[in-house]
């Protein structure tokens, strides 16, 4: 990626950590928009406004507001409350079976509403800030997103062209059809890498059969809560299984040989150990940081948690929106949107 508009005079490759802020800070996404894309912090309250009411939604919201009082609760809270109370129930039983379906029950109503949540605030729409960044990475740049949405993998499948091949991009090998996930078409030699976009907690156009993945047209469209192929938002989430075992194992390849590293919009929570830990672990001294958040302990945090990678003589760059960022990248038209 050229680093130039950065005032930073050398190419990298580069490492693009993404969370759900990214999301949220898509150009479509307004003060006045009512379903934005859902934050860990307010997803019940998004929910609760999305007009998604269907039985699975109605009884989850009645069963948050129940169980924590109301529903200002972040997601994560929930379901690992909701989990381990349901692992505690099965392993130190006493009375009846109701309270431990009630918990498993709700956690099924959760995972049915998450691609239903998405698909108010994404279905057909693209981001300009997105297509910005699909457009000026390069083979061998990779992207690890920790969202569960695809408004990036949109952007790649359009902006990417020939420099993005899912089949190999996702650090899993894909099977079947890529068929609205890329374009391939234009003459010349094909890239002897693709660019990268690692998803250590899954995503909503995964579909998992065995150990062979393949891709989904409808990346918000309903479906059962098994076919979700994601990492639950636990406190303590498990990589063991796949894809996310090989995943993890790129995710770590690449931050450790990374000298020029791009956080947008994500917090690193502290629960989110394993991501604490490879960037703390792997990550060597930086040339380049930029870190884009509105959140000023966010910040903190980011640094706090880079301190052996980042020098006096790393070029950091700071900004509070992803608009601050798009607004140096060649501008992209979107065209009809």
């Amino acid at each position: 990626m050229d680093l130039a508009p950065f005032n930073f005079d050398r190419r990298r490759e580069v490492a693009v950590v993404v969370g759900a802020g990214a999301t949220r800070g898509a150009h479509f996404v307004t003060p006045g928009t009512v379903c934005k894309p859902p934050l860990d912090s307010d997803f019940f309250t998004l929910l609760r406004s999305s007009a998604l009411n269907n039985s699975d939604v109605r009884r989850l919201l009645d069963f948050v507001s129940e169980e924590f009082g109301g529903l200002q609760v972040g997601m994560e809270t929930f379901y690992s409350q909701a989990y381990h109370y349901d692992q505690f129930i099965h392993d130190v039983p006493a009375g009846g079976k109701g309270r431990r379906k009630k918990y498993e029950w709700n956690l099924a109503y959760f995972r049915r509403a998450l691609p239903l949540l998405f698909a108010k605030s994404l279905s057909g729409n693209e981001c300009a800030f997105h297509a910005a960044l699909a457009t000026a990475v390069s083979p061998g740049d990779t992207f690890i997103s920790f969202n569960y949405d695809c408004l990036l993998d949109r952007a790649l499948a359009r902006f990417g062209g020939r420099r993005w091949r899912p089949l190999e991009g996702y650090g899993y090998p894909v099977s079947g059809s890529t068929q609205g996930w890329d374009d391939q078409s234009g003459s010349g030699r094909p890239y002897k890498t693709s660019i990268g976009l690692l998803k250590p907690h899954g995503s909503l156009n995964w579909v998992m059969t065995d150990d062979a993945l393949t891709l989904r047209a409808d990346e918000y469209a309903a479906r059962s809560e098994h076919e979700l192929v994601i990492v639950p938002p636990l406190w303590q989430k498990s990589f063991d299984s796949e894809p996310y075992q090989t995943i993890w194992k790129e995710t770590r390849r690449i931050l450790s040989r990374t000298k020029a590293l791009f956080v947008i919009g994500y917090s690193l929570p502290e629960t989110d150990v394993y991501t604490q830990a490879t960037l703390r672990m792997d990550v060597g001294p930086l040339d380049f940081l930029c870190i884009v958040n509105p959140d000023e302990d966010a910040h903190r945090r980011v640094l706090r948690t880079l301190r052996s990678s980042v020098t006096t003589t790393t070029h950091v760059v700071e900004f509070a929106r992803l608009a601050d960022l798009a607004a140096l990248l060649p501008p992209v038209a979107l065209g009809g949107l």
